[in-house]
């Protein structure tokens, strides 16, 4: 009997599931497509480029609906057995809460682990490819670089650069050598610096800490504490970056960030990036949990008032998260905490609720 229960249980949180993938999937898209339709137009992008933008952009917007679709999945599913009197009559039955539950736990770790492998192995790859067609064929800018060998590589007009870390929000590259060449490709000169910042009022680079050499007509080596320089390449050359960040899984993220922290840079951006890799998969069974304490010690059995305490509920996670990410990134808050605290703090809320269903 257990067996057909548990059959019927999960069969009705996934008949809300899958609706709701497919509602937010198509709600974001919809809002998504009225906002670019018009930069499209106004690059002359053919359709079939914008028909692989939205494909390749597929992955990474189910990775940011699941969540909330687990939440309210929970919610509904478990709401529609309490309103037709169907978790009386199973626990009447000798059935205990936390029995009915196993199979939104068992569901919820599934899930947790395919959104895990579905994070790194297809998320990377389709969103570069969704960002280097925005890029190329919407802003027209080529992508003449990236993340080679824990180490960042753009080819610019007349130069090479090589660079440890760079930040765009705060307009920073880390470890940077630049080489210059003739028409020919002979090397001329070569330019090292600790940093260099973008000076976005007088468009030039402000070098820190600094070794230019020059070596052709002659060689001649000077040191500098700060230099500016007024390069061919702007901050915006760079932008291709992030996209090409996306591409890296957890493992290489986690090689760059050893390699960084090892040359004496500031590993703390892409820290917070790698635990909220490791914190993100765990938020839909952290979600389910919480719809079950919910429903359980709750009285309402109106679908549409759990779906609105749902959204509610979800709005203040990403808020939290949204909160804690950005004190994270500034050095505010230590980045394992940062990436963590909204999974621990409604893990624990919902824990203790569960703790008390047979009450």
């Amino acid at each position: 009997m257990i067996k057909i229960i548990d059959k019927y249980i999960t069969k009705s949180f996934l008949k809300a599931f899958s609706f709701l993938i497919i509602a937010g999937v198509s709600i974001y898209f919809i809002f998504d497509f009225f906002e670019k339709i018009d930069n499209f137009i106004n690059a002359s992008v053919p359709q079939k480029f914008i028909f692989a933008y939205f494909l390749f952009s597929l992955p990474k917007v189910i990775t940011q609906v699941l969540p909330t679709a687990c939440l309210l999945g929970a919610l509904i599913s478990l709401t529609f057995l309490k309103k037709h009197n169907e978790l009386t009559a199973m626990q009447a039955s000798g059935i205990s809460p936390y029995g009915i539950s196993a199979s939104y736990f068992m569901i919820g770790l599934l899930i947790c682990l395919g959104f895990f492998l579905f994070n790194e192995i297809i998320v990377p790859k389709a969103q570069t490819k969704a960002n280097n067609i925005w890029l190329v064929q919407v802003r027209k800018k080529t992508p003449k670089g990236g993340y080679f060998q824990e180490r960042i590589w753009l080819k610019g007009e007349k130069n090479i650069y090589q660079i440890n870390a760079i930040n765009l929000k705060t307009k920073t590259m880390f470890g940077i050598t630049i080489y210059f060449f003739t028409p020919q490709f002979q090397l001329e000169q070569r330019l090292d610096a600790r940093q260099a910042i973008w000076d976005e009022k007088n468009k030039v680079w402000i070098f820190y800490d600094g070794v230019e050499q020059k070596l052709i007509p002659y060689q001649e080596t000077k040191s500098f504490q700060k230099k500016v320089f007024r390069l061919k390449e702007t901050l915006e050359d760079f932008q291709f970056l992030e996209a090409d960040y996306q591409r890296l899984n957890i493992w290489q993220l986690k090689k760059y960030i050893t390699q960084i922290s090892s040359q004496g840079y500031d590993p703390t951006v892409y820290t917070v990036d790698f635990w909220q890799r490791t914190a993100t998969p765990l938020t839909p069974l952290i979600f389910i949990v919480f719809a079950i304490s919910l429903v359980f010690k709750g009285k309402e059995t109106k679908v549409s008032f759990v779906f609105s305490l749902g959204l509610i509920i979800s709005f203040i996670f990403w808020v939290i998260q949204a909160l804690s990410i950005a004190l994270g990134k500034g050095g505010y808050l230590n980045p394992f905490l940062a990436a963590w605290l909204p999974n621990i703090f409604f893990g624990i809320w919902g824990i203790i609720m569960l703790r008390y269903l047979n009450e």
